[in-house]
């Protein structure tokens, strides 16, 4: 009867990422819960059973003023038309199986279209004759590796404005520059991809905002 909570236990172990090591917690070659390792990783969904915290939306790095543009945004989700394997940053493969592969990743987009363009002063005027198309192609997060695990938020999105089409591509790792997780943090694997994926959002829209001091 005592063995059923300690497989509990080792249960929800494997759910987390070791991040001060980059480890999965459970042990290659182990038994968990009465399985072997191989057939245990096959069961774990690549983002995890428990769950984590909220979708954050980042400020932008860089501080913008666009003096009250008024601009009329259109946003597409062209992500099952497109049906990309791959970013043009990146080499790793995706698999859209996160909670972002449907209209929730739309909505998460959108809410970041809003909230960073008040933030640089720019007004979404749907009256607005200036209009700024944003397609968004690609949105995902990967957890890459076994034993050292890397997290990796990717987006793809093409703007068109004044004539202008330009596609802008994000492979953000944790532990880089602008990332939100370390190679020391301490997280679940829904909230690492969560933030990864969030922060992928903000680096891709950001790169058009740099852009867009030049397009006016």
């Amino acid at each position: 009867m005592k063995s059923k909570p300690i497989l509990l236990f080792l249960s929800i172990l494997t759910s987390f990422i070791n991040y001060s090591q980059n480890q999965i917690i459970y042990p290659q070659g182990g038994i968990i819960g009465g399985l072997t390792y191989e057939v245990a990783k096959e069961i774990m969904p690549e983002h995890g059973f428990l769950p984590g915290k909220k979708f954050p939306t980042y400020q932008t790095v860089n501080k913008f003023d666009f003096n009250n543009l008024r601009l009329r945004v259109v946003l597409y989700n062209d992500r099952q038309e497109k049906n990309l394997t791959k970013i043009d940053c990146s080499e790793i493969e995706l698999n859209n199986k996160t909670e972002l592969k449907d209209e929730q990743g739309t909505v998460k987009v959108w809410d970041y279209l809003n909230t960073l363009f008040l933030q640089s002063k720019i007004v979404i005027d749907t009256a607005s004759t200036d209009e700024l198309e944003v397609r968004l192609t690609a949105l995902d997060c990967r957890l890459i590796g076994f034993g050292q695990i890397a997290v990796h938020g990717l987006c793809q999105m093409e703007f068109k404005y004044k004539g202008i089409t330009k596609i802008y591509c994000t492979d953000i790792e944790d532990g880089d520059a602008n990332a939100p997780l370390s190679k020391t943090s301490f997280v679940t694997r829904k909230t690492a991809t969560r933030y990864m994926a969030s922060v992928a959002i903000r680096e891709t829209i950001e790169k058009f905002l740099i852009d867009l001091k030049d397009w006016q």
